[in-house]
């Protein structure tokens, strides 16, 4: 186990993408013993045998149907006619937009990206600063794999053995506590700033933007109203998110030709391809790591320091925000839930609430420098300057800390909705 521990750095350190690093490592360790190499293959071949990994393919495909259809421009339209007449008002509706587009998309890329793309030339022209308004379009993208459905909450699932469909109930009031949080946080750069009023509320605005957007809203509707009637299973859900986009882009809105769905397919080929590959790396990894029992050695290590679950899920969430500064999502994920599972349930956590934790640490480490890959998303799309986005986003980092403390603590935030939709 210590030699896959130092060959995984090493092979990190020589600059390796994660997912070799991974199998290296497992080829390495495997290759020096008795057991046959065929392993390697034949892990990673059940690694991705698994249908619930479909719906990965299918809310990818789902949001880059998104992004070309025009729906997230017209949520952006109708939430700025509903709150721009405050101050900072356009800000706001940027994260109120993302609460919608969350709703959808299941992809904080895909959202930030979105998000960047409409609201930074719009915020700069209007005098919020151009590093403000991408560290903003940024952080609340953070929403994306939080409020259902999501792409993280597909693997986490399919990781711990749980209940997808709590999982997507579980993210709703958490997703709605960062949001405020944050919007606190606008509310207050705004009054300091002396950010500007975007007009007054108009009924006839707020009408004609409400009836664009209006098979965009729906979208979240027939999502969580279907799979509560019964009607679809989690994975099902991917498939009619997808081809609701299509229907709504192509008829509706007619913004989605058939001349660019090779473009839409191969986008999502190729950042599924991305996802699916640190899965397969990763089997022969946890295989190693759960022959030499890793995970019963971390039960005994942790009990032996605190028997409180409360300051294990402390412990839990500095590291994961630590490892998050410096790994991609999907591979801590991969990496650690199967390490973790047998010491949440020796210590009683509740394997939906702890799923929340996680994917929170995880936004939150998408967002923090040298691995932030929604810092990069927004200062490309907007081409603003990564030390201006950085330098704007400490205020956000402490909103997002702070909601991560509250559902933590209170798991009734994560716990109460899918008790009630049981």
């Amino acid at each position: 186990m210590l030699f896959l521990a130092l060959g995984f750095t090493a092979l990190l350190i020589l600059g390796l993408p994660i997912f070799l690093a991974m199998a290296g490592a497992a080829i390495a360790v495997i290759g020096s013993g008795d057991i046959p190499l065929g392993v390697v293959a034949q892990r990673i071949s059940a690694g991705v045998q698994s249908f619930p990994l479909l719906a990965v393919l299918l809310f990818t495909l789902a949001g880059a149907l998104m992004n070309e259809s025009g729906i997230s421009d017209r949520l952006f339209a109708l939430t700025r006619a509903f709150v721009g007449h405050i101050r900072g008002g356009l800000a706001q509706s940027v994260v109120i937009s993302n609460v919608f587009l969350s709703g959808i998309s299941g992809s904080s890329v895909a959202d930030c990206a979105a998000s960047a793309r409409i609201f930074v030339p719009q915020l700069t022209k209007a005098g919020c600063g151009q590093g403000f308004a991408a560290a903003l379009c940024a952080a609340s993208s953070s929403l994306g794999p939080i409020i259902p459905p999501s792409i993280l909450m597909v693997i986490y699932a399919w990781q711990a053995n749980t209940s997808l469909g709590d999982l997507f109930w579980a993210g709703i009031i958490p997703g709605l506590v960062m949001a405020v949080c944050m919007m606190i946080v606008v509310a207050i750069v705004a009054a300091r700033r002396n950010f500007p009023k975007d007009g007054g509320m108009s009924s006839a605005r707020l009408w004609t933007t409400f009836k664009q957007a209006f098979w965009a809203l729906m979208m979240p509707v027939l999502i969580l109203g279907g799979f509560r009637a019964g009607v679809f299973t989690a994975t099902e859900i991917a498939g009619v998110a997808a081809a609701y986009s299509f229907v709504v882009g192509a008829f509706f809105y007619r913004t989605l030709s058939f001349k660019i769905l090779p473009r839409i397919l191969r986008t999502t080929a190729m950042e599924t391809a991305v996802v699916l590959v640190i899965v397969a790396a990763a089997a022969p990894f946890s295989w190693i790591l759960a022959v030499e029992q890793a995970p019963q050695m971390l039960v005994q290590a942790i009990k032996g320091i605190t028997s409180n679950p409360w300051v294990l899920l402390l412990v839990l969430n500095v590291a994961l925000l630590l490892l998050g500064m410096v790994m991609e999502s999907i591979a801590i994920m991969i990496i650690l839930v199967p390490i973790l599972l047998p010491v949440l349930t020796a210590f009683g956590i509740d394997l939906t609430h702890f799923g929340i934790v996680l994917l929170i640490n995880l936004v939150i480490g998408q967002l923090t420098p040298p691995v932030g890959v929604l810092l990069f998303v927004a200062g490309s799309v907007s081409r603003t300057k990564l030390s201006d986005i950085i330098r704007e986003m400490k205020p956000f980092y402490i909103a997002l800390i702070g909601a991560l403390a509250l559902v933590t603590y209170i798991p009734a935030l994560s716990l109460w909705l899918p008790s009630v939709f049981k």
